[in-house]
C-alpha cells in the first residue's frame, strides 16, 4: 500500500476511534457455513472465494480447523461462491442471493476428485431463505419488488406496510403523504414515530418528532429490511421496529435507467363524497421523471503514460436523480354559518321539544322523557324548551321561578344586533356562504395542493485493496408545496394555507478494514439534516382591522398575522398555530465503529454509536391569539348538549379558552451514546444462539443560551402559604394552604447544570435468541430482549420550555367556572390586564406566578420496551417459506402528553359544583405588593373560585407537563406468512396478523389517527386503560411480482410470432385489508371549565353505541348511535372508555395492480411500458367519523381515502 493510502487509513481510523461509535444497524449481509467431504468430515484449509456479480470484486477465506468460513460486510446482491481443496472437485455456485441485514448459512459438501473438475450448482438448487442464524422477525423487500410493485406516489417507505406486524395509517397510504404521515406506522405494538429508519447504516430519523428526515427514491434503493422484532444487540433506540435501507452502488459495467410516470384525473374515478356532493372529479396532475447511471469510474492517469483517463477497476459510481410535480385537488367539507346565523338568527337550529325524565335529566320528548321542560326567554315569557335553543350567557334563573336553574333563552332564538361583538361581526365576513343545504357540512370545495420535489443521490465506492474498502453517499432533496386550505380567494390568505419548503439531506462515509480474515474493523460517519420552512400567507395582516384591542395587534413584532378562531362544530378561521414564519432545522451527526471477531463457532461483534443532535427552531406560536369557542356559554346550562352553539358564543364574543404566546427561538442540543456486545454462537449444526448486551445513554436537552426550565413540584414556593377564609356556605372554614411548586432555571440563576432533566444511567438491555434447525427444511426460533425508546418525539425536543423567553398570556373565560362569561374580558379585549412580555433575566423563584405553565419535570427516563417471539419456519417445494409466529411486546414508562399537574384532587372534586364555583376574595392580592401576581397574570382577579384555591398548586393556573413516563402498553399477536423470494420470474408474500394492543396513552400528539391521545383523569390513570388507538385486530397483506413465462429469455415461446406477441409481460400487485380502528369519543365541553385541567373529557355512556345500518347512506350519516353518549356534569368525569372496545371506525381494503410489457432491443437495452392502478376496485375507504359529542358532525363519516387512480409509465433500461 502506498504511503498516501496508509496516511489516509490511519487518519480515518483515528477519527473513528476517537468518537467510539458504531452503527450496528448495518446495511450489509453475512454469509457463513462449513465445508465437509461427502462423508461429513470437516475440511480445514479449503479456499473459499466469493465474487460479487455487480462489481466483480473478490473476497477470499480459508476454512478453520472446524471447516468453517464466514464473510461479513457484504453488500446486498448476487454472488458466486467457489470452494477448492486438495483431493476434491472444485465447487461453484453462481446464484448466492444475499439481502440487506441477512445472516445466511450455506454448508458445502465437496466431492472427491481432481481439482480441475468443477461441480456447478444451478440457480434453483440453492436456498438461503431459512433463517438459521437469528431469532429476529422481519422481512426483506428485494430490488425486484421495489422496481416492479405499484407504489402510490412512488413512496418506497409504503412497502414496509407489507410485512406482518406493521399497521398503516390513512395518511401513510396516500400518494403524496407528508413526512409525518410517512412515519405513522406502528410495528408490533410499538407506538408510531418510535421506529428507527436507517439508510446505509446511518439513522435518518429527525429527533424532534422522530420523523424520517427523507424518503429515498425507489430507483436508488437496492433493497431494505423491515425488522419487527430484533434480538441482536446492534439495534436500539426504538420502541417498535426498524427500517434498514441499502442504496445502490455502481458495478463493473455501465448500467442506467430513465423513467417517466404520469397521472391525470381523466383516467381516475370520482371519490365517494364528490359524487355524494355532486362536486365533480378532483383535479390531479402527477408527473414524476428521472434517471440513474452507474458503473466503473474513469480516473486521470497523470504521469503514467497512455490515455489521460482509464477505467478504475476498483472505483464505482452511482447517480440517481428524480423530480416530482403534482397538482392535486382535495375535497374538503366544512360547516360554515348560514346567512341568518351570521346575523345572530339561530331560528334554523330549533328542533324537537324537550322533556324531563324521572331524574330531571332532559331529552327529546318521548319514552321516559314525559314532563315538559319549561324555560324563560328574554321577553319574560315561559315556553317549552327545544333542541337548538340559544340562551343568553347570564346568571341562571333563581329557584322558585319558571325555568329555575337554567339561563334565559333569546326570544325567537335571535341574538339582538346590539349584543353582537364587533370583532365577531367582522370575522363573519371571512366565512363563505354555504354552497350546500343544511347546517352541517354545508360548504364543499376542491382545494388544490401543489408540490414539487427534487432528489439527487450520489454514491462512490472505492475498493482500495483486499483489506480496505471505502464508500461515500450523499442524498439531497428539495421540496416545495402550497396548500390552499378550506376556503378560496381572499379567505386563502387567512386559512390553513402555508407555503412549505423542505431541504433535507443525508451523507455517509463508510470504511471497512479487514485486518485479518477473522478480524474486521468497520466504521462510518454520517450527517442528516431535516430542514423545513413554512410561511403563512396572512403574514402582514393587522388584527386591529378586525377590531381587536391594540395591545393584541402590537403584542410583538410577529403579531401581524390572522388570529386563530376555532368554534367547535364549524370550520376554523386561521391556522392551527398562527405563526407567520416557521423555520425548523434539525441536524444529526453520527459516528460509528464496530469490530467483528470470527473465533471458531463464535462470531463476536462489539462497538458503539454516538450521535449529536441540534435543533434550531423559529416559530412564533400564536402571536396574534388563539381562541376556542364552544356551546357552553349559550347552552341552557354549561354542560347541556341539547342547546347552545359555538357560533353563538363566537358572535357574543365569549371564548371558552384562549391564549397569546411570545415564543423563543431555541437552539437545543443533546447527545446519545450506545455500546453493544453481540455473540452469535453456532453451538452445533442444529443450534445457533444469539447472545447480546447493549447499553444506551440518551442525554437530556441543553440550550445554547440556557433558557430551559423545569418544574420542581416538591419545592416550597417563596410564599410558603396563604390563609383563606372560605364562605360559610362552603363549610370549609378558614384554612392555611401550603404552597409548593417552583420553576427552576437550567444553566442560570445560580444553577450550573445545563441539562433539562436528570440523566438516566439504568439502560442496560440484554438480548437472547436461538435458532434450532429441527430438520434441513424446518427451523424453530425464539427470542426476547429489552429495548429502550428515545426520550424525544412528539415535539418534545422542539418545545423545550424556557424560563423567561417563552411567555403565554391566558384568556380568562369565566370567573365562576363557566356559569357566566368573564365580564372584564371578551373577544374585543381578551387581555385587559395586558400581555406578558419576555424578559432577558431569570425572575427568581416567583417565575410564572399566577400564570398558566407549560413545564417539564426533571424525572425523565428512556421508556422500556420488552419484546419477545416464538417462530416456526418451514421450507416448501417451489422455493417457498411458510412461517407462524407469536410476537409480543410491552411498554413501560412510555412518554405521555398534556399531564394536568394542577388538576383538582378527588376529595376536592367531591365537594360538587356549587361549592367549587363559589367566589372567594383573592388572597394573593392581600399580600404585600412585591408578593402579588403580576397584573398580566390570569390569577390577578379580585376573586377566585374555591376550585382554584383547592388546586395542588393554587398560585398557578394550568400546569401542563409533557414527556412524563406515565404510559403502559401490551401487545400480543399471531403472525402468519408465506413467501417466495424472486426466482424464475416470480415472487410473492402473503401475511396475516391477528393482534391486540392495549395501552393507557397511545401517543404524544395524536399520531396515526386524528383522535385525541390524551387521558381524562390524571389522578386515575387506570380509567384510561383501553384498546390502543392503533389497535388493528385483523390485517391481511399480499404482494406479487410475476414475469409471465413467455417470450425471449423466458421459459416458453422463446422464438416466433407468438413469443413476440405474448412475450415480455408482467403482472404485479399489492393487496391490503385491515379492520377498523377503535373510536375515541370525547365531550365537547372545554376541560378547563369542567375540572380545571388540560385533559380531554369523555362522555357518559348511556346506551348501546352500535348501529346496524342497512344502507351506505345510513352509515355515512350515522356510523354509530350518537344518542348513546351524553356530556358529563361539571367537575365530573365521563364513564365511557378512552377508546371503545366494541365500536370501531371503517376498515380498509385496497388492491393496487400493474401490468407491464418489456420491449427488448438488445441483450442489455429494453423499454418497459406500465399501466398501474391504485385501489383498482374503487372501494370507498372511509376515515374516522366525527367523535365529539354534540357537534354537527358527531357520528358522521366525513372523508374517504383516494378513489381509483391510474398511472402510466415508460422506463428505459440500458
Amino acid at each position: 500500500m502506498s504511503r498516501q493510502h496508509r496516511s489516509l487509513l490511519i487518519s480515518l481510523l483515528l477519527i473513528f476511534v476517537f468518537f467510539a461509535g458504531a452503527n450496528a444497524q448495518t446495511s450489509t449481509a453475512t454469509l457463513r457455513g462449513s465445508v465437509a467431504d461427502s462423508s461429513g468430515k470437516v475440511t480445514p484449509g479449503a479456499t473459499i472465494t466469493l465474487t460479487s456479480r455487480l462489481s466483480g470484486l473478490k473476497k477470499v477465506f480459508s476454512t478453520d480447523s472446524a471447516g468453517q468460513y464466514t464473510f461479513t460486510f457484504l453488500e446486498p446482491g448476487v454472488y458466486t461462491l467457489e470452494a477448492q481443496a486438495k483431493g476434491f472437485k472444485q465447487y461453484r455456485n453462481d446464484n448466492i442471493q444475499l439481502a440487506v441485514g441477512q445472516s445466511a448459512e450455506l454448508d458445502l459438501s465437496l466431492e472427491p476428485g481432481d481439482i480441475s473438475e468443477t461441480v456447478t450448482i444451478t440457480a434453483g438448487e440453492t436456498s438461503l431463505q431459512l433463517d438459521t442464524g437469528s431469532a429476529s422477525l422481519g422481512g426483506v423487500i428485494e430490488r425486484s419488488q421495489v422496481d416492479a410493485l405499484p407504489l402510490n406516489g412512488r413512496n418506497v417507505l409504503q412497502l414496509a406496510q407489507l410485512e406482518p406486524g406493521v399497521n398503516s395509517s390513512p395518511g401513510s397510504r396516500r400518494a403524496n403523504p407528508g413526512l409525518g404521515a410517512v412515519g405513522e406506522i406502528a410495528i408490533n405494538g410499538g407506538r408510531p414515530l418510535t421506529n428507527e429508519i436507517v439508510v446505509d447504516g446511518v439513522s435518518v430519523t429527525a429527533k424532534a418528532d422522530n420523523l424520517p428526515a427523507l424518503k429515498p427514491s425507489p430507483d436508488a434503493v437496492q433493497e431494505f429490511r423491515i425488522v419487527t422484532n430484533s434480538y441482536s444487540a446492534e439495534y436500539g433506540r426504538t420502541g417498535g421496529g426498524a427500517l434498514n435501507f441499502s442504496i445502490r452502488s455502481g458495478g463493473n459495467q455501465f448500467r442506467g435507467t430513465l423513467w417517466e410516470y404520469l397521472r391525470n384525473d381523466a383516467f381516475d374515478a370520482t371519490t365517494f363524497f364528490s359524487n355524494f356532493n355532486n362536486t365533480g372529479k378532483e383535479k390531479l396532475r402527477f408527473n414524476q421523471f428521472g434517471g440513474n447511471f452507474g458503473g466503473p469510474a474513469y480516473l486521470p492517469r497523470f504521469g503514467q503514460g497512455g490515455p489521460a483517463v482509464a477505467k478504475a477497476s476498483k472505483v464505482f459510481f452511482f447517480v440517481n436523480y428524480e423530480r416530482l410535480r403534482i397538482s392535486q385537488a382535495n375535497l374538503r367539507q366544512s360547516s360554515v354559518p348560514t346567512a341568518k346565523i351570521r346575523t345572530g338568527d339561530f331560528s334554523e337550529l330549533l328542533g324537537a321539544n324537550l322533556c324531563l325524565n324521572a331524574t330531571n335529566a332532559a331529552g327529546v320528548c318521548g319514552g321516559a322523557f314525559t314532563n315538559p321542560l319549561n324555560v324563560r326567554n328574554t321577553a319574560n315569557q315561559t315556553l317549552q324548551a327545544r333542541v337548538g335553543m340559544i340562551y343568553a350567557p347570564g346568571a341562571v334563573v333563581p329557584a322558585g321561578q319558571p325555568g329555575a336553574g337554567s339561563r334565559v333563552v333569546f326570544a325567537n332564538n335571535i341574538i339582538p344586533a346590539n349584543q353582537l361583538n364587533t370583532v365577531s361581526k367582522n370575522l363573519m365576513n371571512f366565512y363563505p356562504l354555504p354552497n350546500r343545504a343544511g347546517l352541517a357540512l354545508n360548504y364543499v370545495i376542491n382545494s388544490p395542493i401543489n408540490a414539487t420535489d427534487n432528489q439527487v443521490t450520489v454514491r462512490l465506492d472505492y475498493n482500495i485493496s483486499q483489506k480496505h474498502s471505502l464508500y461515500g453517499r450523499i442524498i439531497k432533496e428539495k421540496n416545495n408545496s402550497t396548500n390552499q386550505g378550506t376556503y378560496p380567494g381572499l379567505i386563502t390568505s387567512v386559512q390553513n394555507n402555508a407555503f412549505n419548503k423542505q431541504g433535507p439531506g443525508s451523507a455517509v462515509l463508510d470504511y471497512i478494514w479487514t485486518i485479518t480474515p477473522k478480524t474486521i474493523f468497520h466504521a462510518n460517519v454520517g450527517a442528516t439534516r431535516f430542514d423545513t420552512r413554512s410561511t403563512q400567507p396572512s403574514i402582514g395582516f393587522d388584527p386591529a382591522t378586525l377590531g381587536f384591542a391594540a395591545n393584541l395587534a402590537n403584542a410583538s413584532g410577529d403579531s401581524k398575522v390572522f388570529p386563530t378562531i376555532a368554534p367547535v362544530g364549524y370550520s376554523q378561521l386561521g391556522p392551527n398555530r398562527n405563526f407567520g414564519i416557521a423555520i425548523n432545522s434539525q441536524d444529526t451527526f453520527t459516528f460509528t465503529q464496530d469490530v467483528s471477531l470470527l473465533r471458531g463457532a463464535h462470531t463476536i461483534k462489539f462497538g458503539g454509536n454516538q450521535r449529536f443532535f441540534t435543533i434550531y427552531n423559529y416559530r412564533t406560536d400564536d402571536p396574534a391569539g388563539n381562541f376556542n369557542f364552544t356551546r357552553s356559554f349559550t347552552a341552557r346550562t354549561a354542560n347541556d348538549t341539547n342547546s347552545g352553539d359555538a357560533m353563538a358564543s363566537l358572535l357574543l364574543g365569549n371564548p371558552s379558552a384562549g391564549r397569546i404566546a411570545i415564543a423563543p427561538q431555541p437552539a437545543v442540543g443533546s447527545k446519545y451514546f450506545s455500546f453493544f456486545l453481540q455473540d452469535d454462537w453456532v453451538v452445533n449444526k442444529r443450534l445457533t444462539l444469539n447472545l447480546g448486551l447493549r447499553y444506551e445513554l440518551d442525554l437530556p436537552n441543553t440550550e445554547r443560551f440556557n433558557r430551559l426550565s423545569t418544574f420542581d413540584y416538591e419545592a416550597q414556593f417563596p410564599i410558603s402559604s396563604i390563609t383563606v377564609a372560605f364562605p360559610a356556605s362552603t363549610n370549609l372554614g378558614t384554612r392555611t394552604l401550603p404552597l409548593f411548586g417552583v420553576l427552576r432555571p437550567v444553566g442560570r440563576g445560580g444553577v450550573t447544570n445545563r441539562e433539562q432533566s436528570d440523566r438516566d444511567y439504568n439502560n442496560l438491555a440484554p438480548r437472547i435468541g436461538l435458532a434450532w434447525k429441527i430438520s434441513e427444511k424446518t427451523v424453530l426460533r425464539a427470542g426476547g430482549g429489552i429495548f429502550f425508546s428515545s426520550i424525544s418525539g412528539g415535539g418534545l425536543s422542539n418545545a423545550s420550555y424556557a424560563i423567561a423567553d417563552l411567555v403565554e398570556t391566558g384568556f380568562v373565560p369565566s370567573l365562576d367556572n363557566g356559569v357566566t362569561p368573564n365580564p372584564g374580558a371578551n373577544l374585543s379585549n381578551p387581555f385587559p390586564n395586558g400581555i406578558v412580555q419576555p424578559t432577558s433575566q431569570y425572575q427568581g423563584p416567583l417565575s410564572g406566578y399566577g400564570q398558566n405553565l407549560p413545564v417539564r419535570i426533571r424525572e425523565l427516563r428512556m421508556p422500556v420496551v420488552p419484546q419477545w417471539n416464538l417462530n416456526l419456519q418451514r421450507e416448501l417445494p417451489g422455493n417457498i417459506i411458510v412461517q407462524a409466529s407469536y410476537a409480543g411486546s410491552a411498554g413501560i414508562g412510555l412518554l405521555s402528553a398534556q399531564n394536568a399537574l394542577n388538576q383538582l384532587k378527588p376529595d376536592a372534586l367531591a365537594l360538587g359544583e356549587t361549592i367549587l364555583n363559589t367566589r372567594v376574595n383573592n388572597p394573593f392580592l392581600a399580600l404585600p405588593a412585591d408578593q402579588r401576581p403580576p397584573t398580566t397574570a390570569v390569577l390577578n382577579t379580585a376573586t377566585l373560585t374555591v376550585a382554584q384555591l383547592l388546586r395542588p398548586y393554587p398560585q398557578f393556573g394550568q400546569i401542563q407537563s409533557s414527556g412524563m413516563n406515565e404510559g403502559h402498553s401490551t401487545y400480543h399477536s399471531l403472525q402468519l406468512k408465506a413467501q417466495r423470494r424472486f426466482s424464475n420470474g416470480l415472487s410473492f408474500t402473503v401475511g396475516y396478523v391477528f393482534a391486540k394492543t392495549i395501552d393507557d396513552i397511545s401517543s404524544l400528539l395524536g399520531n396515526f389517527t386524528t383522535q385525541s391521545p390524551y387521558g381524562q383523569d390524571y389522578n386515575n390513570r387506570r380509567a384510561d386503560k383501553s384498546l390502543s388507538s392503533f389497535d388493528v385486530r385483523h390485517r391481511l397483506t399480499a404482494n406479487m411480482v410475476w414475469q409471465l413465462p413467455f417470450g425471449p429469455g423466458r421459459a416458453y415461446l422463446k422464438n416466433g410470432v407468438a413469443g413476440a406477441i405474448l412475450g415480455g409481460w408482467g403482472i404485479n400487485g399489492i393487496l391490503q385489508a385491515q379492520g377498523g380502528l377503535p373510536l375515541a369519543i370525547s365531550a365537547a365541553n372545554p376541560a378547563a371549565l369542567q375540572n380545571l385541567s388540560f385533559i380531554q373529557l369523555r362522555p357518559n355512556l348511556v346506551g348501546d353505541p352500535v348501529l346496524n345500518s342497512d344502507t351506505r347512506e345510513q352509515q355515512v350519516n350515522a356510523w354509530f348511535n350518537t344518542s348513546a353518549f351524553t356530556a358529563p356534569a361539571n367537575f365530573t368525569f365521563g364513564n365511557s372508555p378512552r377508546l371503545m372496545p366494541n365500536l370501531r371506525g371503517p376498515g380498509f381494503f385496497s388492491t393496487n395492480l400493474s401490468l407491464a410489457r418489456d420491449f427488448r432491443f438488445t441483450e442489455t437495452i429494453r423499454l418497459q411500458f406500465r399501466a398501474e392502478g391504485f385501489n383498482v376496485f374503487n372501494r370507498p375507504n372511509f376515515t374516522t367519523p366525527g367523535t365529539i359529542v354534540g357537534t354537527p358532525t358527531f357520528g358522521r363519516l366525513l372523508q374517504t381515502e383516494d378513489a381509483r387512480q391510474m398511472q402510466f409509465a415508460l422506463r428505459l433500461y440500458f
